[in-house]
């Protein structure tokens, strides 16, 4: 009976939603989009707190949407592992009006809307969040089985979700637990365990810290027997293992962690080994052919990652930051600081952070800025909030002080290209895209060919070997570093007669090769599928070398027809050149962070 009512009252809320919506105060105009420019399918994922909770705490689970489109009103029905987990509530910071969550076993349907004319949300957005409580050992899951959305058009869209987050429920850690084997002496005191975590696909080593009396610092040493021995079960453990971690646990009090490692963790291997170091300040992941030529220091290599001091910082730095993280990472050898640098081997690195409200409701404008030694602040492009691991995750080719940011960059001229403005938005708050003037974007101008150039090389953060100067690009031409890259990395070659063109507006069909060789470059290929482009009318028309570049990026969902045509030797605004951005971004660094 209780249920009855529980499904009366969702039904309720919908009612409630679509009679709001039929006074006509809050109907939005629909937009007519480019070709370019229309919203990719929703998709969903499940944001958890603490993958691996203690017993009788509370751990949260985000209900996250992506690519969405003027949402006033949504249901999510769950499923949650009855056996580990016990539901405590669920809620919404986007939406005015709740029903009260209907349970029925390991069942929960929830359903929120909006109120009042106001807009539906859309983008990337945090639709609800439920609570749960721990209450036995063991691993579980939580589901989002099925989402259903109203639009300000009175529009009901239901989506299978299929979204999963799992979680390990666990003791207050004292022993290192089932599945370890003491390896050598680490340099500290005590045995170090050494673990096959053969789900997680590493080895996790976890080493006993020291205080350095001399300067306070905790330490963490793994010796070169230790490490072989490491090498030796990842091995034995077949191919599925690349990946090494070196867990350092939290010291009350510390605000910097050291972890010294011989010199054989990155000398040259045909196997390059993922070396992670994670710290409770932030993890970093690094090659174990880091160093150039494979040549590492020869002494013992150590990793400081700490809270950075933004003290020195100018006053309005030290502002923008706030009270989020800052770190500082650094490497050193023989008593000296190393001044680390490879693009050819980069270093992937998460910081925890816990997004405010407004954060929270624009996920995609938190960033990373690097803090230079002059007190300069460098937005680092692949920098991007995932609710999944509540993280801040990027790549650095260098080292240095690192700040979490939140940064909301808009132009003066965006107000009758609303379907563009977010990723306008998105992308230059970033630092990927740039307006023509501080207030200014010019949305309907042409993208021209070295532009475009620019843009791909800032989206995925290519970097490599410079290729020969084209004859029609100019050494000291904003671009021409990002020209070089392509082509040197063979992305980019020219119109012939080595002449790039750079000031020529730059065509669709172009634009769809240089961003399907530069994903076939970073080995995220987006091969064409069979008879790709016989539902275009205009499939003739593309060119034979841009063929298999159009109908993967169609397939992969990045770039989409209009109307049945791709239009491939149509020029390209810059406003659908953003959005299109955008997409290639969310794509690659999906599949990269």
């Amino acid at each position: 009976m209780i249920h009855t009512k529980r499904k009366s009252a969702l039904r309720k809320i919908q009612l409630i939603c679509l009679s709001l919506l039929l006074a006509g105060s809050i109907l939005l105009s629909g937009f007519s989009l480019a070709a370019d420019v229309a919203y990719a399918a929703p998709s969903y994922t499940l944001s958890v707190s603490n993958n691996e909770p203690v017993t009788g705490r509370e751990v949260r689970v985000q209900v996250i949407g992506q690519e969405l489109s003027d949402v006033y009103a949504t249901e999510l029905q769950a499923t949650f592992d009855t056996d580990h987990l016990r539901f405590k509530s669920a809620s919404s910071d986007r939406f005015g009006y709740a029903v009260a969550p209907a349970v029925k076993g390991s069942q929960i349907v929830m359903a929120f809307t909006k109120v009042g004319p106001i807009s539906g949300e859309s983008g990337t957005v945090v639709l609800a969040e439920m609570v749960f409580e721990a209450t036995a050992l063991g691993s579980g899951t939580v589901e989002l089985k099925k989402v259903k959305t109203v639009d300000s058009a009175m529009t009901v869209v239901d989506h299978d979700a299929n979204a999963i987050a799992s979680l390990k429920v666990v003791a207050a850690p004292n022993d290192p637990g089932p599945g370890t084997d003491p390896g050598s002496n680490g340099g500290s005191g005590g045995d170090t365990p050494i673990v096959v975590d053969e789900e997680g696909g590493k080895i996790v080593i976890k080493p006993t810290p020291k205080v350095d009396s001399s300067t306070g610092r905790v330490v963490w040493t793994i010796d070169e027997s230790t490490w072989l021995k490491a090498i030796a079960k990842m091995t034995a453990a077949g191919g599925g293992l690349k990946k090494i971690q070196l867990a350092l646990t939290e010291v009350p009090g510390s605000t910097s962690h050291a972890l010294e490692l011989p010199a054989v963790a990155f000398s040259d291997s045909a196997d390059v080994v993922q070396v992670e170091i994670s710290t409770p300040f932030g993890t970093v992941t690094v090659p174990s052919n880091m160093f150039r030529d494979g040549k590492p220091p020869a002494g013992n290599i150590e990793f400081r990652i700490e809270q950075a001091d933004i003290a020195g910082l100018n006053d309005k730095l030290r502002a923008q930051i706030g009270d989020r993280p800052v770190i500082d990472l650094s490497v050193h050898s023989g008593g000296q600081e190393i001044s680390w640098s490879n693009p050819n081997g980069p270093a992937t690195i998460s910081i925890p952070y816990r997004p405010t409200a407004e954060e929270k409701a624009n996920p995609e404008h938190i960033t990373i800025w690097s803090i230079d030694g002059q007190g300069n602040a460098i937005a680092v492009p692949s920098g991007r909030y995932d609710a999944a691991t509540g993280s801040v995750l990027f790549q650095a080719t260098h080292f240095g002080k690192f700040a979490v940011v939140f940064v909301q960059k808009t132009f003066d001229d965006l107000s009758k290209f609303a379907w563009a403005k977010s990723a306008i938005e998105v992308m230059a708050s970033k630092g990927i895209i740039n307006g023509v003037s501080a207030t200014e974007y010019r949305p309907e101008a042409s993208v021209s060919r070295a532009d475009f150039a620019l843009l791909l090389v800032r989206t995925m953060g290519l970097q490599g070997a410079k290729g020969e100067a084209f004859s029609d690009v100019p050494a000291d031409a904003y671009y021409a570093e990002a020209v070089a890259v392509l082509r040197g990395m063979g992305i980019a070659t020219g119109t012939g007669d080595n002449e790039f063109r750079p000031n020529d507006a730059i065509s669709r069909q172009d634009m769809m090769v240089l961003i399907a060789k530069a994903l076939s470059n970073a080995n995220k290929a987006v091969p064409a599928p069979a008879d790709p482009l016989s539902g275009f009318t205009d499939a003739g028309s593309v060119a034979g070398y841009a063929r298999d570049s159009v109908a993967g990026l169609i397939h992969a969902g990045l770039v989409n027809g209009s109307n049945q045509n791709i239009h491939p030797k149509a020029w390209t605004t810059r406003a659908e050149t953003a959005v299109l951005m955008h997409r290639l971004y969310n794509y690659f660094y999906k599949q990269t962070l």
